[in-house]
């Protein structure tokens, strides 16, 4: 039994152009319609993507445990693929953020899907490994999309990004049937309707998985200010161009590949794997705090690839503690319970920034959520050390061809 290197690396390369139409969609909307819906519409936007993934966890977390990932993936990636070419149809500007919510709330089903796929193929030691590698070739794929959607852009208009979005969403279902990776459903007991709600019992019970997702659900609360205020504070406070900003985009996209890389490359033992997480965490809050003190785009892109190691550090060893303790017939739950917590969270933060960076201006705002950030980390961040020094056993997951 052993991990499908080969078939891992086509689904990842897939992967990346998917995130690379994905990107190129975020870049032009945010672009196109920041002057007419200013930060409150940036806001919108945002939420259209992360809403689903709190009102839609149970449902989506028990479809990808119940049905088979073909199952699941390949229809839901159809629709995103359908609703990011509406994007493209010059629709008035009200359809931005329904369309946006369609994705996303398909998206929710492709995610723990595809997160137990690769759980289930492959073996614990390589767990780390894997998600070094689909996280890395997802940021090489956003790489480019801040500098191509720019040139797009500039020479196309907007309609270019979204017709790429869309057909890279339906290469990246031809590519999963392809490769014949399918988890099959998992036989449930009698009373299934129940146990909708099983992922969030274990996270709630698992002490390490516990305070790391209280650590990370109540950071992403102060840190909603960048999501919301990069591209006022690149574009309107540092005065730079659409080029520049872009390239701040692919700055962060290069230093998640330069982390993602790192963290594939080296074994790091496991009760080191909570500590990794608090220094990606504190990584983030200090260039939060640089982009608020920034006085030259030059800066920008500076913190911007020091913020991108930190979030791949902080994703691939968050990801490994967590996949590996769960159950295995619970992965869709368990994935989708996190992934609604957390973006709980950045829904409260995107929310409180947008209406804050109105009333305030970006700087202020930034400089806040950087040093509530640091107290968050200083609050509960001994916490996950504490438990995270425990880190040594590993629950069964089954490895296959």
């Amino acid at each position: 039994m052993k991990t499908p290197w080969r078939k891992l690396y086509v689904l990842s390369t897939a992967g990346a152009l998917s995130w690379l139409g994905s990107a190129l969609t975020t870049f032009a909307v945010i672009l196109r319609d920041k002057d007419t819906v200013g930060a409150g519409g940036v806001s919108v936007y945002l939420l259209a993507f992360g809403i689903p993934s709190i009102f839609m966890a149970p449902i989506s977390g028990l479809i990808s445990d119940k049905f088979s990932s073909r199952q699941v993936i390949v229809p839901a990636l159809t629709v995103m693929g359908l609703s990011s070419a509406t994007l493209a149809m010059g629709l008035p500007v009200w359809w931005t953020p329904i369309a946006l919510l369609i994705t996303a709330t398909a998206g929710t089903l492709v995610g723990p899907s595809m997160q137990a796929v690769e759980v289930t193929f492959t073996t614990p030691e390589d767990l780390p490994r894997v998600t070094g590698l689909m996280q890395s070739m997802a940021s090489f794929g956003t790489l480019f999309a801040p500098a191509l959607g720019g040139i797009l852009v500039s020479t196309s208009g907007y309609i270019w990004p979204f017709i790429i979005d869309a057909f890279s969403f339906w290469l990246l279902a031809i590519v999963f049937v392809g490769i014949n990776l399918n988890r099959p459903a998992v036989k449930h007991e009698v009373g299934e309707k129940l146990q909708a709600m099983a992922g969030v019992r274990f996270v709630l019970s698992d002490r390490l998985i516990r305070a790391l997702v209280v650590l990370v659900g109540v950071l992403v609360i102060t840190l909603g200010s960048f999501s919301v205020g990069e591209v006022f504070l690149v574009k309107d406070e540092l005065k730079a161009s659409d080029l520049i900003y872009g390239i701040v985009g692919a700055a962060f996209a290069a230093g998640s590949i330069l982390g993602a890389l790192a963290t594939a490359a080296i074994k790091l033992k496991k009760h080191f794997h909570a500590l990794a997480v608090i220094a990606g965490i504190g990584v983030l809050v200090l260039t939060i705090l640089g982009f608020s003190l920034a006085t030259h785009w030059w800066v920008a892109i500076a913190m911007a690839f020091l913020a991108g190691i930190g979030n791949s550090v902080l994703n691939a060893y968050a990801i490994s503690i967590i996949m590996t303790r769960a159950p295995q017939e619970m992965l869709g739950r368990v994935n989708a319970a996190i992934g609604a917590i957390i973006q709980t969270g950045s829904v409260l933060g995107i929310v409180i920034s947008g209406i804050a960076i109105a009333a305030f201006g970006v700087r202020p705002v930034m400089l806040a959520g950087a040093v509530l950030s640091a107290i968050i980390l200083t609050i509960f961040g001994p916490d996950v050390i504490r438990y995270g020094r425990t880190f040594t056993d590993e629950k069964p997951i089954e490895s296959a061809e």
